[in-house]
């Protein structure tokens, strides 16, 4: 049972946009091409419908991507494809916007606008299944669709329908740690290839406690990943990702992307920072060591308050409030997160071009002013990402 090539993922996860607004009778008219041609059979009925919008009011139904029989070297096999966000009338950007959370499929908690999306075709999933037995489930998506990939992946194996590999491109962290480390567990880390360009800020949000899936490997960051500022271009699957992977093998993009950022050079980069270097305002290098810093001065701050977090979910608080608290209630329990969290809040502004608030006290009210500016920076950056065509 073998992996999709790094090539036939990425050709799938661009395809599967063409169903957004057509049938697939439709897009075989028009000579639209899914990228699975030749190893699975999209059937007219094959085509998933979802609702993406606020958590409530104001959804939009249209199609988020198909599920599939395998055919020749993939008989027996099945493949579910996904879309990212389509910027029109706003609907996708709002479900990317639900940052509370919800127990996922796994019994994990999981971003809430990606999870109600991905409950509007679930039973779709489970019918499809109803009656078939696959030896391996592929599920590819990028952006919003490489979230709900996740999601697929996470229903999928915690039913045990069948092997399930999953395939992301640039896709936004999906789920708390609980969720990444349960998923990681059941579908084996082989058999989880997260795709990302170091310049895209779609991969960077929503901010900590969402993690990818491993939530101890950096995938295969395409790009350098040493210089450079943000870019929205990094996130099309066109001119990006599908040029990025090129003809390597998983194996040879594992070689070609090997990031070995770890704790210490975390560690070190903020000490660079409370001397007065090491911040390139919107900077790729910049915003992905912020958000490794942020992570790691959670670990300082201790298990306790971070399995707090999860626990709390969305109840009377949103996640930037919880994470604001534990942020200043650990700068008030000991000096040494005090004054991390007090660089990681210069990084912040200096990144965004602001003027540092010099001796400004960690408050609560403060901090989550401060993380706001910083969701608020990354949200317009990838909301113009999203923009574009794929």
């Amino acid at each position: 049972m073998t992996s999709l090539s790094p090539q036939h993922a990425a050709g799938i996860a661009r395809g599967v946009y063409s169903l957004f607004d057509q049938t697939v009778g439709q897009a075989r008219m028009r000579g639209d091409l899914l990228g699975c041609e030749g190893m699975f059979t999209v059937e007219e009925d094959s085509r998933l419908s979802g609702r993406s919008g606020g958590l409530i009011v104001y959804k939009r139904l249209s199609g988020f991507g198909y599920i599939a029989e395998g055919e020749g070297q993939h008989q027996g096999e099945i493949l579910v494809a996904t879309r990212g966000t389509v910027n029109a009338g706003g609907y996708d950007w709002l479900s990317n916007f639900n940052i509370g959370m919800q127990i996922g499929p796994g019994g994990h908690p999981v971003h809430a606008g990606f999870h109600e999306v991905w409950k509007s075709f679930a039973g779709d999933l489970a019918e499809f299944l109803r009656g078939r037995n696959p030896s391996v489930i592929h599920c590819v998506g990028h952006s919003l669709g490489g979230a709900l990939a996740t999601l697929n992946a996470d229903y999928f194996s915690n039913i045990r329908a069948g092997a399930v590999r999953l395939y992301t491109f640039g896709s936004p962290r999906t789920g708390a740690l609980t969720f990444s480390r349960s998923l990681r567990r059941r579908l084996g880390a082989e058999n989880i290839h997260r795709v990302h360009h170091h310049a895209d800020p779609v991969p960077k949000i929503p901010l900590f406690p969402f993690l990818h899936v491993p939530a101890d490997s950096s995938g295969y960051q395409l790009g350098n990943g040493q210089g450079g500022l943000i870019s929205v271009a990094a996130h099309s699957m066109a001119g990006s990702y599908i040029p990025g992977v090129g003809q390597d093998d998983w194996a040879g993009l594992e070689h070609r992307c090997r990031d070995e950022l770890n704790d210490a050079r975390v560690q070190s980069w903020l000490d660079e920072v409370a001397a007065g270097s090491g911040i390139i305002p919107f900077g790729a290098r910049t915003l992905r060591m912020i958000g490794r810093a942020l992570a790691w001065v959670m670990k300082k701050i201790g298990s306790v308050l971070i399995g707090t977090l999860g626990s709390v979910l969305t109840a009377g608080m949103t996640v930037l409030d919880q994470l604001a608290w534990l942020l200043s209630r650990g700068a008030e329990l000991s000096i040494e997160v005090s004054n991390y969290v007090g660089t990681l809040i210069v990084a912040i502004f200096r990144f965004l071009g602001r003027t540092v608030v010099a001796g400004a006290s960690l408050t609560l009210s403060f901090v989550r002013w401060v993380l706001g500016l910083l969701y608020a920076g990354l949200s317009n950056m990838a909301g113009m990402a999203l923009s574009l065509l794929v």
